[in-house]
């Protein structure tokens, strides 16, 4: 029982200890107006997902950027991301290769399996670390040259470096996946490669024309989303279609032939560009520079406009 003589001074004692206590924290008042009118400056946070004209006005700006860099670097960045597109199609060729069975009873899920596990891990690690891949630079750089902001000659430099580091890279990666033994004695390397170099010019012209249309669209979609989810989402879609379609891909093939090739695809240098690489390439630059590019250009933009002076 508490002593009766003790209640005066604890109630001293507890309002002793109030006397000390913090006040309370009341916010902070911010004149109507916000920051600005402190005299302080915020940066606008980036939307989650671009509007379509900034979209493409965003898809502008990079490929003038693109095209603005040293022939050098977008060699080095196109060896990269032919190495990572090369993963993508390795891993393809480890999965979606190695169901025979599920090929012969169900066809069209061994294409969605093919088709999902592989290209697109590859295409959204060249996006997210500022590589340098010809097709979808078919789409960025032309617009950015159609709209003024860069000249012929950076636009054809950007091609050509991008293209010949994509080819360095490609082939390193086909090397060490044939000399890594991972893919075991399957012969899906060697039938895809087979395949690839056995189809008329026109169809693989127009098999290319089908896929950077794609490709160029996974890119256009990513470059106007701000967050790492948005871009895989924007990325896995039209990527995996692409490959479950059976469409060609220069930049993929650069990979698949010369890797079939050094598993026993009986095909010589000559039939891979001329049968494959040649059509299929022509063929990426009008998907990416007319199909999309164009497209969105002449919707949002003033392709080729007559500057004023």
């Amino acid at each position: 029982m508490v002593n009766v003589r003790m209640v005066p001074v604890l109630a001293v004692l507890a309002g002793g200890a109030s006397a000390f206590a913090a006040p309370p924290v009341r916010p902070a008042l911010i004149p109507r107006g916000g920051v600005a009118a402190l005299g302080m400056s915020a940066a606008p946070a980036a939307p989650p997902l671009k509007p379509p004209a900034a979209m493409y006005d965003g898809a502008v700006a990079a490929g003038a950027a693109k095209a603005a860099a040293p022939a050098g670097k977008i060699f080095k960045l196109g060896v990269i991301s032919g190495a990572h597109i090369a993963f993508g199609a390795y891993l393809a060729v480890a999965i979606g290769g190695a169901c025979p069975e599920i090929a012969a009873n169900n066809p069209g899920l061994q294409k969605i399996i093919f088709g999902s596990f592989g290209l697109p891990f590859g295409l959204i690690m060249t996006l997210v670390t500022g590589g340098e891949l010809f097709t979808g630079n078919t789409a960025l750089v032309t617009a950015a040259y159609a709209e003024g902001k860069t000249d012929l000659k950076s636009l054809l430099k950007s091609w050509t470096f991008s293209y010949t580091g994509n080819f360095v890279g490609s082939l390193l990666l086909a090397y060490l996946a044939f000399a890594s033994g991972t893919l075991g004695a399957g012969p899906a390397a060697a039938a895809i490669a087979t395949a690839k170099c056995s189809m008329p010019f026109v169809t693989a012209f127009v098999r290319g024309i089908l896929c950077n249309w794609l490709v160029c669209m996974a890119v256009y979609m990513a470059s106007g989303i701000s967050t790492m989810g948005g871009k895989m989402v924007a990325v896995y879609f039209p990527i995996s279609a692409f490959v479950a379609l059976g469409l060609d891909h220069s930049v993929a093939n650069m990979f698949l032939i010369p890797l079939g090739m050094m598993r026993g695809a009986e095909i010589t240098l000559a039939q891979m560009f001329v049968k494959n690489l040649v059509p299929v390439t022509l063929g990426n630059i009008v998907g990416g520079a007319l199909c999309v590019a164009g497209g969105f250009g002449s919707a949002f933009g003033n392709w080729f406009a007559k500057k004023e002076e």
